[in-house]
């Protein structure tokens, strides 16, 4: 395994133990536990820290955006050659496939950039209306993006390749936030249009 590739699997792994723990904790919860294709369900959900990025407007988007809204959050970058733009595609037909959902229970879809240093608010704004015009696309200072990659335990490694060139090693995990703007799943990839619609479904109705 090349060396550069350690920091990013030994990060996956640290979260998938976490996700352990929490999945443990939820099976001694006393309510009904859905059944999920691919999804882990946590208990308690996990708050999501005060934080602070920029739309495609330029505007702040706080954690307060997150409240009285379902959110699927994604983290990558819009120079991604690959695992970005096919999950974006991916997202972009579950919402078409929630469309049944009320307006309360219907997700909105936050891409967040780990690339700030290329990655604009007017990029992010139109690589996102891409995929689909209602998707959010966030970015921000390279501090702001360390603070809530950290605080949510997404898997980062830049790589620096010299001459001002580096690389961007994440993962295409898929983190569900509650109404409340807490941490209430993470989807780990590989992705399907049925089983992402699914477990959305599950979780939001139950």
């Amino acid at each position: 395994m090349p060396r550069s590739r350690v920091p990013m699997f030994a990060g996956i792994a640290i979260v998938a133990m976490v996700i352990g723990i929490w999945s443990a904790q939820f099976m001694h919860n006393s309510h009904p536990v859905p059944v999920l294709g691919n999804g882990t369900l946590l208990q308690p959900p996990r708050p999501v820290p005060e934080f602070q990025m920029l739309d495609g407007s330029g505007q702040a988007f706080t954690r307060q955006q997150l409240l009285g809204h379902w959110s699927v959050l994604f983290f990558g970058y819009t120079s991604c050659p690959d695992v970005c733009p096919t999950t974006l595609s991916l997202l972009a037909q579950v919402n078409k496939n929630l469309g049944e959902l009320s307006v309360t229970q219907r997700p909105q879809f936050v891409f967040i950039s780990i690339d700030p240093k290329r990655d604009t608010p007017a990029q992010m704004k139109n690589y996102v209306n891409f995929f689909d015009p209602v998707f959010i696309g966030l970015t921000g200072s390279q501090t702001q993006t360390d603070q809530l990659t950290s605080s949510l335990g997404v898997p980062v490694v830049i790589q620096d390749l010299g001459n001002g060139n580096y690389s961007v090693d994440h993962a295409a995990t898929l983190f569900l936030l509650d109404p409340q703007a807490r941490m209430t799943a993470i989807f780990s990839p590989p992705h399907t249009l049925q089983t992402i619609s699914s477990d959305l479904r599950k979780i939001i109705q139950q």
